[in-house]
């Protein structure tokens, strides 16, 4: 099965298209490295960085967490992290802050997490034990100058975060397929199958 990092399209939505800021009254980077058994659920309310047309698929500014719509979410129906009961993803509705809006809209919530990388095929730099501002990070990813997954780590997953980088979202070829086939606004993808040079 093929892979690849699934973000907002920066080069072509961001001057016409929205660009979410950040979620009201809780810590954004819990919904980076959740637990989602315990995540309260309730509805969130989301404030825009930049206005413009809605977008199926935007991300917090800063915090790189997913905002998704009800298209998007339908289109996933039937992928097993989705769907009771192993369920590892969930979506938790928010409002838009005075933003009136043609569907209901979701923070996707993200909670496995996959050591994976191929490291003799990717090109990265790690945190150090010595490092002046994040030592408590020794040993994870700092970045990727060329990223490569390795499919047998994977085990059938279909969406997950990167293990010691969990800014990367991977998401795989089925999941892609449908994206595309649902016709959701806002989506990119990136191979991380060794075919293309690929930063995270």
């Amino acid at each position: 099965m093929k892979y690849y990092i699934l973000r907002q399209n920066m080069s072509d939505d961001r001057a016409k298209g929205w660009y979410p800021s950040a979620i009201r009254h809780i810590d954004n980077w819990r919904f980076k490295n959740p637990s989602v058994e315990e995540m309260e659920p309730c509805t969130y309310t989301l404030d825009l960085y930049q206005d413009g047309k809605e977008l199926d698929y935007s991300e917090l500014s800063t915090y790189g967490v997913p905002i998704v719509s009800s298209k998007f979410k339908q289109a996933l129906v039937g992928i097993p992290e989705v769907d009771e009961p192993y369920k590892h993803v969930v979506f938790e509705p928010v409002n838009i802050a005075g933003k009136q809006v043609t569907q209901d809209y979701f923070v996707m919530i993200v909670e496995t997490q996959i050591d994976c990388v191929d490291e003799e095929r990717s090109e990265f730099r790690k945190y150090e034990d010595n490092d002046p501002v994040r030592p408590d990070r020794a040993g994870d990813y700092r970045t990727f100058f060329s990223l490569v997954v390795d499919p047998l780590k994977i085990n059938g997953e279909h969406i997950f975060r990167l293990k010691k980088r969990v800014g990367a979202l991977i998401v795989s070829e089925e999941v892609k397929r449908r994206i595309d086939a649902a016709g959701v606004t806002g989506a990119s993808f990136e191979s991380v199958n060794g075919d293309c040079r690929t930063v995270a």
